[in-house]
């Protein structure tokens, strides 16, 4: 059953339910209200009776058509009401008594009083007044009628009311389960209400959080798998290509070291996309570490330069590091590695023989790092395309062929810090990267 459904059942029944227990309620109220008032009545017509009877005046057959009486005096019956027996009515209390006679319940009420004659002696007078049950009755149920009236010809209109408010009050909710319903397994997109509650703007909010996330997860998925196939199709085939000179050069016996320095670097340059990949995968949203520790950016800096001193040697190239007064970030160290690996790794590369390479730390409005070289740079017209991934500059500036995926990766490891990536012309000449973090992250070591 649908919650408006099961909404509707309920506040239904429950104001027919309450509608019964008040009509019960007022019932019983005005039954007891009754019979004070003609208890009240009947005391009224006893003592006019018996008033009658005291003054010798003839009594009439019947009073009003509804009571009936008895007056006894010195135990002898003087007078009755034709609805009353002969035979005398034995009532052991003054108030409230019920007799049962001519078919009918009757209430009653009896009086007795010592009254002298003329003729100086005493006697005893005794009345006793009854009331039919089934008038008080007949008076309590016209009452309830007229009180119940209007409230049974409300009830459909009230349920009319209820399923109103409670289908204009679900609409929304209606609303979101039907966008719901008629998505398709790969539609995506938000959700769009045109009316939203309150209540429902976090369940939206949420719903249209996580298609963001699963629409992002697809297409990285759809991506990696399209970039990996992409990337590996060339390495793999020129390491077939030099498997196959190698086995040519072997049958000729002239094989040389040359071949398998090449084989060497494309196996090199394969394991390094693949690292690239791995590394970009790793480093999403999902995969994140959410808990992350402080991290000081000299020591990584330090730790970067130190494990890529060999290739730095090799190139003949002289580095500097800048720190300041303020290091220390709060974020991921392997992810941080990684992106300051990768920014030098292109500055060794892209630099050219005997450069010069400085990083530098600085802290402002914002905590930024930056790496310059001082090569040739990259022309003002690749800058955009630089954080595409498998965007590669001249081939005629590098000396070692790259993945395309390194300031790929560093933008999108920036990004989870909460920071942003910039490239411009170095005051060494070629190319800075700048790597910005918000202050608020930012934490004094």
């Amino acid at each position: 059953m649908s919650i408006k459904k099961q909404l509707i059942t309920l506040i239904i029944s429950a104001v027919v339910l309450a509608s019964f227990f008040s009509a019960l309620y007022g019932y019983k109220s005005t039954t007891k209200q009754l019979d004070i008032i003609f208890d009240q009545e009947l005391h009224s017509v006893a003592t006019f009776v018996l008033a009658m009877s005291k003054s010798n005046q003839t009594l009439p057959s019947t009073i009003d058509n509804t009571f009936a009486f008895q007056v006894f005096k010195n135990d002898v019956l003087v007078s009755k009401s034709a609805q009353m027996p002969s035979s005398r009515f034995t009532a052991p209390s003054q108030y409230n008594n019920e007799i049962f006679f001519n078919g009918k319940r009757w209430r009653t009420h009896y009086l007795v009083e010592k009254v002298t004659l003329d003729t100086s002696e005493q006697s005893t007078i005794e009345v006793l007044v009854a009331q039919p049950m089934s008038d008080r009755i007949k008076s309590a149920e016209s009452i309830l009628f007229v009180i119940t009236t209007p409230l049974l010809f409300a009830l459909p209109f009230i349920g009319l009311l209820i399923f109103y408010i409670i289908n204009k009050s679900l609409k929304p909710l209606v609303t979101l389960s039907r966008e719901i319903k008629n998505k398709n397994t790969d539609d995506l997109s938000e959700i769009s209400l045109s009316k939203q509650t309150v209540e429902l703007a976090p369940v939206v909010n949420r719903l249209n959080q996580l298609f963001a996330r699963l629409s992002d997860s697809f297409d990285r998925e759809k991506q990696l798998t399209a970039n990996t196939a992409h990337e590996l199709r060339t390495p793999i085939s020129v390491l077939k290509l030099n498997a196959h000179n190698i086995q040519k050069s072997f049958e000729n016996n002239n094989l040389t070291t040359i071949e398998f320095k090449e084989l060497q670097q494309n196996v090199d340059r394969m394991a390094h996309v693949i690292e690239q990949i791995i590394a970009l995968y790793r480093f999403t949203p999902e995969n994140f570490n959410q808990t992350t520790q402080l991290v000081n950016l000299e020591t990584v800096l330090q730790d970067v330069i130190s494990n890529n001193f060999d290739n730095l040697l090799a190139n003949q190239q002289n580095i500097s590091l800048e720190p300041a007064a303020e290091n220390t970030l709060q974020g991921d160290y392997f992810a941080l590695y990684t992106l300051f690996e990768n920014l030098l790794k292109n500055a060794i590369k892209y630099s050219g023989i005997k450069a010069e390479i400085k990083i530098s730390i600085t802290a402002s409005e914002f905590l930024e790092i930056a790496v310059e070289d001082s090569g040739p740079g990259i022309s003002d017209e690749e800058l955009p395309r630089i954080y595409e991934r498998f965007y590669r500059v001249d081939p005629q500036q590098s000396r070692i062929k790259g993945s395309g995926l390194g300031l790929s990766i560093v933008k999108h490891i920036a990004t989870l810090h909460n920071g942003e990536i910039t490239c411009s012309r170095s005051s060494l000449g070629g190319l800075c990267v700048s790597v910005k973090f918000p202050l608020t992250q930012a934490v004094n070591f």
